[in-house]
């Protein structure tokens, strides 16, 4: 704890002359320099620069716990996230920057991740600027970013693992060689353990990850089948010596390819699956626990790792608790309530500084609305690249439908990556159109980028005037900003 005295009127510390106290050593009765010290770095009015805000007060907490051997304060999460935050104060020392940094660089590696997504699926370096650029200047994935918390890891790797997974899907073992499969998908898997290993909403991804390749697996088997026919088929068209439709070298080249094997290669990848997507995430997340292990004198191992599971769960599950900015998973998509995390103290008379999670209108209304499309598309169209985005989004978003504890807005993160690229197909669909269709989709993200602007004062704590927020940053009442 950091102590000084301000006379009231001004900044100016007041000289500290004696101290007195019955817990004082002999020694140190009377003298302030034994007892307190840098008085030169305590703040007259302290913001979130100085110090923790909302979770961080536990996560950066436990990171240093984690990095110094010292038991772990904050237990209700998997360590691997905090183990990521403890990196930064291992360089930078235990202040704010040195907690934040490093979710701050993986917030900003999740934009060419999303360049390289929008690109992969469209196939347009023209949809993954956009992906990209929506994605950037969304309201919560900056300011979730910017804090010390554990889900920016976990939505980092939930975009990853999907990616790659996607990149799985557009193989084919039929036509691809089969270790060349196996690549992406065993990086999915990776990616799947590291995330379950930072923050258990990754394992709601898993699912998804689960049917996607079921899904797979039964397009192959009826690629398999449908070849047999074909060759059966054929066969008996040369016997009959008839010449219409018959097939190429080529395309009966593909089909023996297709028809020679199903299951071999099926069982190949359903062992590969159960090593990367079981064996390596388990070890992985075991792996995480190393720190809480090595902190001497408490003799942790691998029956206190069992039992911090049932207690996260318990905690997770059995969680009685109000809040002023709870939110439920209905309201959400709506922004009916976003979470206020920071608010300044010590400010002029009718200023405010204040720090709101809660997403860009332009990337969250209108992806709901891209949403709604994405479901109608992809059944009229048979688009297995809008059934894929639905996937993704439905595996993050739809197990709270289940959840009976105390929400908030900030668990809908893990969702917008997905509804991002839904707008993203829209308007990369409206700029390749008419010239008005051109200019609307260009107005979009120029809205995107303005409202950021707009709303940026209460995204990152700015001081600025209350009449300023009233006026033009409450859309909602229930978008309380000071």
């Amino acid at each position: 704890m950091k102590l000084l005295f301000f006379d009231g009127n001004s900044d100016k510390p007041l000289p500290i002359q004696s101290i007195v106290g019955n817990d004082l050593s002999p020694e140190d009765e009377g003298q302030p320099d034994s007892v307190i010290d840098e008085q030169d770095i305590v703040p007259y009015s302290p913001t979130y620069m100085d110090g923790t805000y909302f979770d961080e007060i536990y996560h950066a907490r436990t990171a240093y716990e984690h990095l110094h051997k010292i038991e772990p304060y904050e237990n209700t999460h998997p360590p691997l996230g905090k183990v990521f935050i403890s990196a930064g104060i291992a360089i930078f020392g235990m202040n704010p920057f040195g907690w934040r940094i490093v979710g701050t660089l993986f917030g900003i590696a999740m934009i060419p991740i999303m360049y390289a997504f929008g690109k992969r699926l469209f196939g347009r370096s023209r949809y993954g600027f956009i992906a990209a650029f929506l994605f950037a200047f969304d309201f919560m994935h900056f300011a979730q970013t910017r804090i010390a918390t554990i889900d920016v890891y976990g939505v980092f790797f939930i975009i990853l693992m999907f990616y790659f997974m996607y990149r799985y899907m557009q193989m084919n073992f039929y036509r691809d060689k089969l270790w060349k499969t196996l690549i992406p998908l065993g990086l999915a898997g990776l990616f799947f353990g590291i995330g379950a290993a930072s923050k258990w909403i990754v394992i709601y991804g898993g699912i998804g990850l689960a049917f996607l390749l079921l899904f797979v697996l039964i397009e192959r088997y009826m690629e398999h089948r449908r070849a047999k026919l074909r060759l059966a088929s054929e066969d008996v068209w040369i016997a009959a010596e008839a010449n219409e439709d018959r097939l190429t070298e080529e395309e009966r080249a593909d089909l023996e390819q297709a028809a020679r094997s199903y299951w071999r290669p099926t069982l190949i990848t359903l062992g590969w699956c159960v090593i990367w997507f079981v064996i390596v995430p388990a070890l992985i997340y075991l792996a995480s626990y190393i720190p809480f292990m090595m902190v001497p004198g408490e003799g942790h191992g691998l029956k206190d790792v069992i039992s911090y599971q049932k207690h996260m769960y318990d905690y997770h599950s059995k969680l009685v608790a109000t809040h002023p900015f709870g939110s439920p998973w209905y309201e959400w998509p709506f922004m009916v309530m976003p979470i206020w995390y920071y608010a300044g103290h010590f400010l002029p008379e009718g200023k405010l500084s204040s720090i709101i999670s809660f997403g860009n209108p332009v990337v969250w209304w209108g992806g709901f609305i891209a949403l709604v499309a994405t479901a109608y598309f992809a059944i009229k169209q048979r688009s297995k690249k809008l059934a894929f985005l639905l996937v993704c989004f439905g595996a993050q978003y739809l197990p709270w439908v289940g959840v009976p504890r105390l929400t908030f807005i900030y668990h809908y993160f893990a969702t917008i990556p997905f509804l991002t690229l839904m707008l993203t197909y829209f308007i990369g669909r409206w700029t390749e159109q008419s010239k008005q269709r051109r200019w609307l989709a260009y107005g979009i993200l120029a809205l995107a980028f303005i409202l950021f602007l707009m709303f940026y004062p209460i995204l990152s704590g700015l001081v600025i005037d209350k009449s300023y927020s009233s006026t033009w940053l409450r859309w909602l009442p229930t978008w309380n900003f000071f």
